[in-house]
């Protein structure tokens, strides 16, 4: 008998994440919640490699491919959708098998960040076009000026946070970080949780994100979805554009490098993501069951 109310599965990109949670979601009669920020978007599927339809069909998915990549999509509008969606399951008596490699969905989860109000049409607009007629040299010297504790924190070369983090000033006149540090509203209870982190060896784990660009750079529907996404003309900043991998598909597609420097790339950075996420959750998620084997990580359930 399970003696959680709530399953939470995380861990960096091509850990088995997603197989272990279809594996429990059949073991328990669970449904399956989307905690991965690029999986949301209706567009992108291959390229974010959201679970196919055959195991969307086999066990309910929720918050998968449900968001259009022209809006600017925030940890707080997830929140504010699991939110409902964990109030329908419980009265349900439904296991949520919550899985993805976006911590800080996880922690919104767990109420150790604030949400942040929306920021209005009328501001984004503003400084969609200030982004657009200057550099992002620019942006950052203009977040000195107003939060300086957002301009040391933030890579001078990220223009989409360095747009966000002035939208977030203009918007509350308090600095993104103080937000970030402000505790939120708990939606899951942490002692009747089970909490997993996928952490198996670095070879392993680059094996696979090989394997799966390989696998991905073959697949006709990878290009069509690319298609369809500079058809709607996002701009640069918006975080639907910076999925790995979707930048050198487009290249691929004009022409401009060939097949074989498209796959390095998107290894290169998926594996350098891929650091970033372990190193993120070693500070962040200490208290979960970090699991390293691939052998144990296959006879979970």
């Amino acid at each position: 008998m399970l003696n959680y109310s709530s399953i939470l599965i995380s861990g960096p990109t091509a850990s088995g994440k997603s197989d272990l949670a279809i594996r429990l979601a059949k073991k328990y009669d669970g449904v399956i919640i989307n905690a991965d920020a690029m999986q949301i978007y209706d567009v992108l599927s291959i390229i974010t490699a959201r679970p196919n339809p055959k195991a969307q069909d086999t066990i309910p998915h929720f918050l998968y491919g449900y968001v259009n990549p022209q809006i600017r999509y925030s940890v707080g509008e997830w929140q504010k959708d699991i939110a409902r969606l964990l109030i329908f399951l419980e009265k349900i008596n439904i296991l949520p098998i919550i899985v993805g490699g976006t911590g800080l969905y996880f922690s919104g989860l767990l109420g150790e960040i604030a949400e942040i109000p929306n920021i209005s049409q009328q501001i984004r607009s503003k400084w969609l076009k200030v982004k657009d007629d200057n550099d992002t040299h620019y942006l950052h010297e203009y977040l000195k000026k107003i939060d300086p504790k957002s301009y040391k924190k933030i890579n001078p070369n990220d223009q989409s946070r360095i747009l966000r983090a002035i939208e977030v000033y203009e918007q509350t006149g308090v600095s993104i970080q103080d937000w970030k540090e402000r505790q939120g509203i708990r939606l899951i209870e942490k002692s009747k949780s089970k909490f997993i982190y996928l952490c198996p060896k670095k070879d392993y784990l680059h094996l696979n994100i090989e394997k799966r660009t390989a696998k991905m750079l073959l697949n006709k529907e990878l290009y069509s979805e690319i298609r369809d996404l500079r058809n709607l003309k996002v701009p640069s900043a918006y975080p639907s554009m910076k999925a790995i991998g979707v930048r050198e598909v487009m290249d691929l597609i004009d022409g401009k490098i060939n097949q074989d420097q498209a796959e390095a790339s998107i290894n290169n950075q998926t594996k350098r993501y891929v650091k970033r996420q372990i190193t993120w959750a070693r500070k962040k998620m200490v208290y979960w069951d970090w699991i390293d084997d691939e052998k144990q990580i296959s006879k979970l359930s």
